[in-house]
């Protein structure tokens, strides 16, 4: 098998797999402590997660332009995903930053959080790992189960769709035999 590779942007408001994923990671949370807020009526503290949320929307629209910038390696190995260099340079410098200031806050927990947003700039799945696939030709991606945590959702153009679709199902039945 070729190795085949592409880079896509996808827009993170508008692509309804990254919505979903937004909602189930800031939107669930959120919602609950919105709810609580509401009820011992809290209106201030309100203001200010509807403020952040705004801010945090308009950072990633300045910041990331409003996309996920990703590129793509499928092989007889596996299936590797990872930020396209710009976008990845710029988690780390933001990464970096956090823990600096967090550093000098004392603040462990940002700290924590600032290591953290800078790793799986890059993820790679063996085809041996991969549990369950998942094809959504409508949105033209593919979304790839592996092990605990081990999710991938594999954006494809609309010119290569069927091409990886049939690669993975190909590597797929090599692996099951």
């Amino acid at each position: 098998m070729n190795e085949v590779t592409w880079e896509i942007k996808v827009p993170i408001f508008s692509n309804r797999i990254i919505l979903k994923q937004l909602f189930i990671a800031i939107g669930i949370p959120f919602g609950i402590l919105i709810f609580i807020m509401l009820i011992i009526k809290a209106y201030y503290g309100l203001l200010i997660i509807a403020l952040t949320l705004l801010l945090t929307a308009f950072f990633v629209l300045f910041v990331y332009k409003g996309t996920y910038d990703i590129h793509f390696v499928i092989n007889q190995k596996g299936i590797l995903c990872k930020n396209q260099a710009q976008q990845a340079k710029r988690v780390k410098i933001l990464s970096a930053i956090t823990v600096f200031f967090a550093f000098f806050a004392r603040n462990p927990t940002a700290a924590g959080a600032g290591l953290l947003s800078g790793t799986r700039t890059e993820v790679f799945i063996p085809w041996k790992r991969i549990r369950k696939i998942k094809y959504l030709k409508k949105q033209k991606c593919i979304m790839i189960y592996g092990g605990f945590a081990e999710n991938l959702a594999v954006f494809c153009k609309d010119e290569n769709y069927n091409e990886v679709k049939l690669i993975i199902i190909e590597n797929m039945e090599g692996e099951e035999s």
